[in-house]
């Protein structure tokens, strides 16, 4: 499998493919896929999805594909590396600080894989097609302040993706279970995750109508676990993240997920996944 690296932060490319040509590969590096003329089957991790113009894929860091082309197809393809999301950068045009998007997008990371095929929605699909079509007319022109005009139109389209991600999941959800209040409760938590007083059980519980006993006996026979045990759960993969994906020292991590030191973070982490963070962050950071 061939495995591809990148040295931008961002790049924007339009790729036209008439044959089926390119091997099952991997990146090291995240990338955004629109469909803009074609037709054909996108396989991701070995699952098979039909793909047409305007249709929107996103593949995260290690995620292997490929295409099988029935049309020709032309590609609008937008490669950014973790510097991207970098806490700070230092250039002749200073980029925003990322730092807290980078938390505001992390529900891409950890729900991408459970909407499948094309993530974007009939309502949203005109403007993300604008914002695409944008995106070209700003890479092509390389005007002043071009970088930081760049990397908002990237910001809009990520968002965008992340509340279709959002809103296919809560669908999804109350198709599956309607009278099941589970969703409601963890994306609550997700959304104030850095805030350790409004995801306290007693504070949960007033927000939900709901005794604290209540909640916790509800939540564990809903998923099996209780709701400290899903926080601490859900706070090491988002430290997994950050220590594969941002420039942030273990120390900083432990700091914001308020943590009382790295040596605390390091032996609830190496509890759950048999190794400390700094062998995890070793052997997991992208070149």
């Amino acid at each position: 499998m061939k495995s591809v690296q990148l040295f931008k932060d961002v790049e924007v490319t339009i790729k036209e493919v008439a044959t089926n040509k390119s091997g099952l590969h991997k990146h090291h590096f995240f990338e955004l896929i629109y469909v803009l003329d074609g037709s054909g089957v996108h396989n991701i991790n070995n699952n098979h999805f039909d793909f047409s113009k305007g249709d929107v894929f996103l593949l995260t860091p290690e995620d292997a594909h490929t295409f099988q082309i029935v049309t020709p197809t032309k590609f609008c393809i937008v490669d950014f590396t973790k510097s991207f999301f970098a806490k700070s950068v230092h250039r002749q045009e200073e980029k925003m600080d990322v730092s807290d998007f980078f938390k505001r997008l992390e529900y891409i990371f950890h729900n991408h894989h459970n909407v499948k095929g094309n993530i974007i929605a009939n309502t949203d699909r005109n403007l993300f097609k604008v914002l695409i079509y944008q995106l070209i007319k700003e890479k092509e022109k390389n005007q002043i302040f071009g970088e930081i005009i760049l990397q908002n139109i990237v910001f809009l389209l990520l968002h965008l993706i992340a509340r279709n991600i959002q809103e296919s999941m809560t669908t999804f959800s109350k198709k599956q279970n309607p009278k099941s209040k589970i969703h409601e409760i963890t994306a609550y938590i997700q959304e104030h995750i850095y805030d350790k007083e409004l995801i306290k059980i007693e504070n949960l519980a007033t927000w939900f109508n709901k005794s604290p006993d209540y909640l916790n006996r509800y939540f564990k026979s809903e998923t099996g676990n209780t709701i400290k045990d899903y926080i601490t759960r859900y706070k090491l993969n988002l430290i997994q993240t950050r220590l594969k994906f941002s420039d942030l020292t273990i120390s900083e991590i432990a700091d914001e997920m308020n943590f009382t030191d790295e040596s605390h973070l390091n032996k609830i982490f190496k509890s759950v996944f048999g190794q400390t963070a700094k062998q995890f962050k070793r052997e997991h950071t992208m070149s």
